[in-house]
């Protein structure tokens, strides 16, 4: 290991090299050698190698190993991302220009399009997990990490009370709905990918609140206040009122008034933005990195699976084996 890149909820992210391949720099994921519920923590650890090992799209880094520290501690290895967080290049630089910003929501809609197709909630959709990574001789490619609160969508998630607070995903991005019930679902991560098409065309979350507290947010989206907080035209005029139609529907309060799919909020964005910028698409300033023939999932039909049906698909999702060292 080299050093410390990063600190999750199940584990240590460093940054290491994988001696048998040339000293390849890879991102090394420790589980936490003190964790609360060590075997919560091994689960989810486990499941998320499991479910970068299962994606294909290219803004998911690749898993690359996995196995035990000599301590006992499971963990794994995946390509590692070098790049600015999604978040900071819009503090630093303001709303992306709609051009650039039409592709790198684009290719973040069509890999969480992905995940709800392979019956996974990423549950933690924000800017900061978005990373923009340049590749030498490629241009910039639109990558998602953490999917370390990410389940298999018939899973149940915690129920929130007074006892047991609000403790997924972040506070600007978490779904209403999310906030007074702690369930999440397709359509809470449309909400959130609602919220960072907003803040990628404003240069604002959706919620700028002055108390910018998690609490302060949470209790926003308990009241019937409304969502977004300023129109997105008032914020940035160069944004069409098709546009603007199309984030407002992703951030519905009700999640039945949202878009039905990841799939269908991608194409009402495409249809709202191409007849503005189609004739300037080649030279946005991103170019980003698309595998051949990338397509959109088909949506995942709403039934639940059966009992007998949910073991066996939760085996086909945790195939990996985490050998000791």
């Amino acid at each position: 290991m080299v050093r410390q890149i990063g600190f999750g909820g199940y584990g240590r992210i460093y940054l290491a090299e994988q001696l048998s391949v040339g000293r390849r720099k890879v991102a090394l994921k420790v589980l936490h050698a003190m964790h609360g519920d060590q075997v919560a923590a091994v689960a989810g650890l486990k499941r998320e190698a499991a479910f970068l090992a299962l994606l294909r799209s290219p803004c998911f880094p690749r898993i690359l190993r996995t196995g035990t520290t000599p301590a006992g501690l499971p963990y794994f290895a995946m390509e590692l991302v070098v790049g600015r967080t999604l978040d900071a290049t819009i503090r630093e630089g303001g709303p992306l220009a709609l051009p650039t910003a039409a592709l790198v929501l684009d290719a973040v809609l069509d890999s969480v399009a992905e995940l709800h197709a392979r019956d996974i909630i990423h549950r933690d959709i924000k800017t900061g997990n978005i990373v923009l990574e340049q590749i030498p001789g490629v241009g910039t490619r639109v990558r998602v990490l953490d999917l370390g609160s990410a389940r298999p969508a018939y899973e149940k998630d915690p129920v929130v009370s007074p006892t047991r607070p609000l403790s997924i995903g972040s506070p600007p991005f978490v779904a209403p709905e999310t906030a007074r019930t702690g369930v999440t679902s397709d359509l809470s991560d449309i909400y959130s990918l609602g919220a960072v098409a907003y803040e990628v065309l404003c240069g604002v979350r959706a919620l700028h609140l002055k108390d910018t507290t998690p609490d302060s947010y949470v209790q926003y989206l308990l009241s019937e206040k409304p969502i977004p907080t300023y129109r997105v035209g008032t914020l940035n005029p160069d944004i069409p009122e098709s546009l603007e139609a199309v984030v407002q529907k992703a951030l519905a309060r009700e999640p039945r008034e949202r878009y039905a799919s990841v799939a269908e909020f991608r194409q009402a964005l495409l249809d709202a933005v191409l007849p503005i910028v189609g004739a300037t698409r080649d030279v946005a300033a991103l170019a980003l990195a698309r595998a051949p023939g990338n397509s959109v999932p088909a949506a995942r039909p709403p039934a639940q699976p059966s009992e007998p049906e949910k073991g066996g698909r939760l085996a086909r999702l945790l195939p990996l084996r985490f050998r000791k060292p």
